[in-house]
């Protein structure tokens, strides 16, 4: 199968992104809570709503045929094998308050498989994608995406929202375990940046809870390609969202799954 022409859309993506994000950086920023439970705070800006109408209609445009599912909007259903998944602005909290680390994300897949992601970092100046057979980062010059290959737990990095989790009884348990049996874990709140860590080769492992499809389905090709392995904490397919874990290899991810089990 040829993903080409999918594939040369995302790689024109970060430019187009990027130069939205400068043009409208100073525009006047308009925060909503669209959780409908009042006693939580679940954000979204004026721009997250404009990145996903700018990148929706690059998609349609181009593959007016493929279904779409993004955070902002109602799904666009159809019969197609294709389906375009899209976070407008993944870290919406850290875009809030100014922080560089938020991202956008486009994935693609075909057959209810991921097959191309797009990572991209406005205000980091550098994006991850893949192609059908590698990963790289572009930030000023090309690089092939790598994941550790450090085999021993008690030598591994962790990072994710691990901090939430060990607040939250279901978790404390579990996270405990992967905690003590590894060398570092880190409260790292990157949101798609950890997973992209991951795929550069400096951590071993990112452990999220509730993620939505399209948190997790851009990433999953760019993993996945760089060498990781990415399913839910009981090892299922993680293009539904969920309970996540990714790691470097294939070792690392049986182990740490067996520390994730329900605890009595």
């Amino acid at each position: 199968m040829n993903y080409d022409k999918q594939l040369k859309l995302l790689k024109n993506l970060p430019n187009k992104l990027d130069n939205f994000y400068n043009k409208n950086t100073k525009s006047f920023l308009k925060i909503s809570n669209k959780s409908k439970n009042k006693k939580k705070f679940d954000p979204v800006t004026n721009l997250d709503i404009a990145f996903e109408k700018l990148i929706r209609a690059i998609i349609v445009k181009q593959f007016p045929n493929d279904a779409i599912l993004g955070e902002e909007f109602l799904e666009k259903h159809s019969d197609s094998e294709y389906k375009w998944f899209i976070d407008p602005i993944d870290g919406t909290r850290a875009f809030m308050i100014g922080a560089p680390t938020w991202s956008n994300l486009i994935g693609l897949t075909h057959k209810d498989q991921p097959i191309l992601g797009l990572a991209n970092f406005p205000a980091l100046n550098k994006f991850y994608i893949n192609d059908q057979k590698k990963s790289y980062l572009f930030n000023g010059k090309k690089t092939i995406l790598k994941t550790s290959k450090e085999s021993k737990l008690k030598k591994c990095k962790v990072i994710g929202h691990l901090h939430e989790m060990l607040f939250q009884k279901k978790y404390n348990k579990k996270i405990k375990k992967v905690t003590s049996s590894v060398s570092y874990f880190g409260t790292a709140t990157f949101d798609a940046l950890n997973f992209c860590l991951l795929a550069e080769g400096k951590v071993e492992a990112v452990i999220e809870t509730n993620l939505k499809p399209f948190d997790i389905v851009p990433l999953i090709p760019i993993i996945e390609n760089a060498g990781g392995v990415v399913s839910t904490w009981d090892n299922k397919s993680s293009i539904k969202g969920g309970n996540i874990l990714a790691t470097s290899n294939k070792k690392i991810h049986n182990e740490i799954l067996k520390l994730l089990k329900p605890s009595n």
